[in-house]
């Protein structure tokens, strides 16, 4: 090491006492010598001090990512005590890990643990006030606590930050139409007392996740009482949350006689027919809603997607288009619509459907690699390529856009590029599948109510 541990001073120096001071140039430059040795050791000691700490940062950041990533593999399995472990060993390595915060509230949702789950997702948002997806899963949170003003507030917060997040504005519908049944089965409750307790224990079981003992307490209310519509369609609605389709059609076409015009239950049984497979059936629902509701956009969306999965696709797509009429930020739609008109082979009408997809949503990994597809079948190959580029920008664990940017690349005779391309492809298929961001945390629910994660690449 260059530098000494205590400065040397020259011999013999004189000091300044008013009268002369003499230093011979030799002592001179010796002394300016030693101090820039020892100003060039403390420099060195200090910049070694501030890269060591910016390394510890960059290390602990990076560990603390491994244990979420590892804890968002176990939730994917089910494994969450395993998961919870991971989650929290990565905010006792970095306290501020707003995503690793959201991670824990999402595995403490999937337990019922909903205290819990609105303290984590408190701290997220506390870290990030700009996290949308926290927003939104503390508003999920409180509906199951029936806190429902609080869940709407949460979920406007959310979709104030990102406009287009269908899952919040799904989110939001169940919380304010949760608000209204739960104020109406309190005011059934004066009236009926006897009754409506098995109704409100019913509907706290569902909110809660205890679904058997839900389906027994609106049974008993149903049974006892059997124009409690209120409670049958509750019923249907346990039914089909826990995929038992058969026994919830069967509720929702009793309810259906007796009130006809109960459009929500009309558009549950055509969503139970559809997961049934039964596209006819659900067609005929569908169908019998927009005769009345022309404008219903989410009975003109299902609608679309029944035909497609018939082969309709000419229905479809009117559909799919007087949905988006209905309501202009509707991306779920825009994307149906641009799959439709790839299979039509109307390449055009599908690159400027995914395009105004995009103008609503830029961010969008999914739209961008459709639109490199539909490049692709018109031969514009470098616009597809541009398009699978950014698509594997912004998503680097999507294989097909990976292969589909090498096959461009061959067809431009871009050879190196192909083999990297495909080489890279080939490495995130070896690092095994689980690897999905956002939307991991799924509920098997119809109403696609989600709570979701977030997890980082390494």
């Amino acid at each position: 090491m260059i530098g000494c541990s205590t400065m040397d001073l020259p011999q013999n120096t004189e000091f300044f006492t008013g009268e002369k001071m003499i230093k011979s140039k030799c002592q001179w430059q010796t002394t300016l010598l030693c101090i820039c040795l020892v100003l060039c050791f403390f420099g060195c000691a200090s910049s070694d001090k501030k890269q060591s700490k910016n390394n510890s940062e960059a290390d602990k950041y990076q560990l603390a990512m491994e244990f979420n990533n590892r804890g968002a593999n176990y939730v994917n399995k089910d494994m969450l005590d395993e998961a919870i472990l991971q989650f929290k060993r990565a905010i006792t390595i970095k306290p501020d890990f707003a995503e690793a915060h959201n991670n824990l509230g999402v595995a403490f949702c999937r337990q019922k643990m909903f205290d819990d789950a609105m303290a984590e997702f408190k701290l997220a948002v506390k870290i990030n006030p700009d996290y949308s997806k926290a927003h939104d899963n503390l508003g999920f949170a409180y509906r199951n606590k029936s806190m429902f003003d609080e869940s709407i507030a949460e979920h406007n917060l959310a979709l104030k930050i990102n406009p287009n997040d269908m899952e919040a504005m799904r989110n939001m519908e169940l919380a304010k139409e949760g608000k209204r049944i739960y104020e109406k089965t309190k005011a059934y409750q004066t009236a009926n007392k006897s009754i409506a307790l098995e109704s409100i224990a019913g509907y706290n079981q569902y909110t809660r996740g205890f679904l058997d003992e839900a389906i027994i307490s609106f049974r008993k209310v149903a049974d006892e009482n059997p124009d409690d519509l209120l409670a049958s369609c509750y019923l249907g609605h346990t039914y089909a949350t826990k995929g038992m389709l058969d026994e919830a059609i069967s509720v929702y076409k009793e309810i259906l006689a007796k009130n006809p015009s109960n459009v929500m239950v009309r558009f549950n049984l055509g969503e139970a027919y559809y997961g049934k497979g039964l596209c006819d059936e659900a067609i005929s629902e569908f169908e019998n809603i927009i005769k009345t509701n022309p404008d219903n956009t989410r009975a003109l969306y299902k609608l679309g997607e029944a035909y497609a999965e018939r082969g309709l696709l000419d229905k479809a797509t009117v559909m799919y288009n007087k949905s988006i009429t209905s309501n202009t930020s509707f991306p779920e739609a825009y994307d149906r619509l641009g799959a439709v008109y790839l299979r039509q082979g109307l390449y055009d009408d599908a690159i400027s459907t995914w395009k105004k997809l995009l103008e609503l949503n830029p961010a969008s990994s999914k739209a961008h690699f459709n639109l490199g597809l539909a490049y692709a079948s018109k031969n514009m190959v470098e616009s597809a390529i541009g398009e699978f580029r950014k698509t594997v920008g912004s998503d680097p664990e999507n294989i097909d856009a990976r292969y589909n940017l090498a096959y461009a690349y061959e067809e431009k005779d871009m050879i190196d590029e192909a083999v990297a391309e495909y080489t890279k492809a080939m490495d995130v298929n070896s690092r095994g599948q689980g690897k999905t961001i956002e939307t991991a945390n799924k509920q098997k629910e119809p109403e696609n109510v989600t709570v979701t994660f977030d997890k980082h690449d390494k």
